[in-house]
């Protein structure tokens, strides 16, 4: 501690500063808030970053395969085509001829390569003739792999398919793979015409997959936002296992489902809580995955004791509906269903309870609307309980949107339902589908409608 020692000291301290002294102060404290609120800005930076990266979701599984696994390498050919032998004559460093082999140094290497495609120009000449019986011209029939009036090839126009629909790559990049890869000269408006002709000789194979969902026990479905020429559509899908079948619409109201699935449909049909599946199907399941999704959002905008003790009731009744059903094979039928009615019956008092919350307020709305589509699954043993197939089989054309303007054209849209359709299909049913178009195709393309599709119980 300074310790004034005489007067002059304290007069000094009492005498006020000058104008000049007082500017320099406040420019020096001025000069420290600034440094201060710098290094408080770094902190709370460095703070949101830390809070950031304890949110981040940890890999449900590491990388690579467990410890101890036996590891995986590519499969051998098992036909060689060519075989090449490296020699010697000389020793490579003294140049002298003392070689002798040694077999246990022989090293073996097998490489696969790609040999580079030509393409091939085939010309087709139908003969013509005069039937002096019939009176009639005759000619002759398509030659094998020949496409009437077409100038472009079966392999051709199957790869751009998969290249489309598949690989998801627009028209330019199409052509510019043609150019590079096989040196094939093709305008982008004529791979979109070829595949606009492609979907309409297959609408009658697209017509098996409809009847079949037409059948089914059950399907999924969902929709998602589609443009055609910059006009706003939905993209519908009604899936199920083993069947996949897309439409483009202009509303995503309710008439699109009674009008795909029609309205004697008694299947049940497992959705989201869009209400146009109102009246879908003879019974509905409702997503449940998206139900306590909708939980969990409502118990994060809502932190009061109320909402968290609405969220762990809703979350046991759920929970106990999914052990119930797992367990179905262990129990008496009798006891299954008193358990499941007691199930119902505690849904049904969760959803009447009142709430001072909005956001429960709405859940036990939409909960006690839909009180009888809530747990189907229950009723119908190995009816799913979400609507997760839907949304990976809707992924596809989410993707197809993100990279291109979706369609330009009507025909573009119809030729993208019937091609989706039926490529999706064919990996549900693990099929191949460069075979399937190949035959499919040149068989309607030279005349024949019959559906060669076929559909694995």
């Amino acid at each position: 501690m300074i310790e004034i020692k005489n007067i002059r000291d304290k007069y000094l301290l009492l005498v006020e500063p000058t104008k000049e002294e007082l500017v320099d102060e406040l420019l020096r404290l001025r000069e420290e808030i600034e440094i201060l609120n710098k290094k408080l800005e770094t902190k709370n930076i460095s703070e949101k970053f830390a809070a950031e990266k304890k949110k981040l979701k940890v890999r449900w599984k590491p990388l690579g395969r467990p410890e101890g696994h036996p590891g995986t390498t590519r499969i051998k050919p098992v036909h060689i085509d060519h075989e090449i032998n490296q020699t010697l004559d000389v020793c490579p460093d003294c140049r002298q001829n003392t070689l002798s082999e040694l077999p246990s140094e022989k090293q073996i290497h097998i490489q696969e390569d790609i040999i580079p495609v030509k393409i091939e120009a085939t010309k087709f000449v139908r003969h013509g003739y005069w039937c002096s019986n019939c009176k009639e011209k005759k000619a002759a029939p398509y030659a094998v792999g020949e496409i009437p009036y077409g100038y472009l090839g079966p392999n051709i126009l199957i790869q751009s398919v998969l290249m489309k629909y598949h690989h998801g790559l627009p028209y330019e990049k199409m052509r510019m793979m043609f150019k590079d890869f096989h040196n094939l000269e093709v305008t982008t408006s004529a791979l979109a015409q070829a595949l606009q002709r492609i979907g309409r000789w297959l609408n009658v194979e697209e017509a098996v997959i409809l009847e079949a969902i037409r059948s089914s026990p059950y399907v999924h479905m969902d929709e998602t936002g589609w443009e055609i020429a910059g006009s706003n559509h939905w993209l519908w899908d009604i899936v199920n296992d083993r069947l996949a079948l897309y439409r483009i619409r202009v509303s995503r109201g309710q008439k699109v489902p009674e009008e795909i699935l029609t309205k004697d449909y008694h299947g049940i049909v497992i959705s989201d809580f869009l209400s146009a599946y109102n009246k879908s199907g003879k019974k509905r399941q409702r997503c449940l995955v998206h139900l306590v999704r909708e939980m969990k959002k409502c118990r994060e905008l809502d932190r009061t004791e109320e909402s968290q003790k609405a969220y762990s009731r809703l979350n046991r009744i759920i929970k106990d509906a999914y052990r119930l059903d797992n367990e179905r094979e262990k129990l008496n039928m009798v006891i299954f269903l008193r358990r499941f009615h007691l199930v119902k019956e505690r849904l049904f008092n969760f959803a009447c309870d009142t709430y001072k919350s909005e956001h429960w307020k709405r859940i036990s709305k939409r909960l006690l609307k839909y009180y009888e589509e809530i747990l189907t699954f229950l009723e119908v043993k190995g009816l799913p309980s979400h609507n997760n197939h839907a949304e990976r089989m809707i992924r596809p054309n989410v993707i197809f949107r993100k990279i291109s303007f979706q369609n330009m054209s009507i025909k573009g849209a119809q030729a993208h339902e019937v091609l989706m359709s039926l490529l999706q299909t064919l990996r549900l049913q693990k099929q191949n589908p460069i075979a399937f178009f190949k035959e499919a195709y040149l068989k309607h393309r030279q005349g024949n409608l019959s559906p060669i599709l076929a559909l694995s119980p």
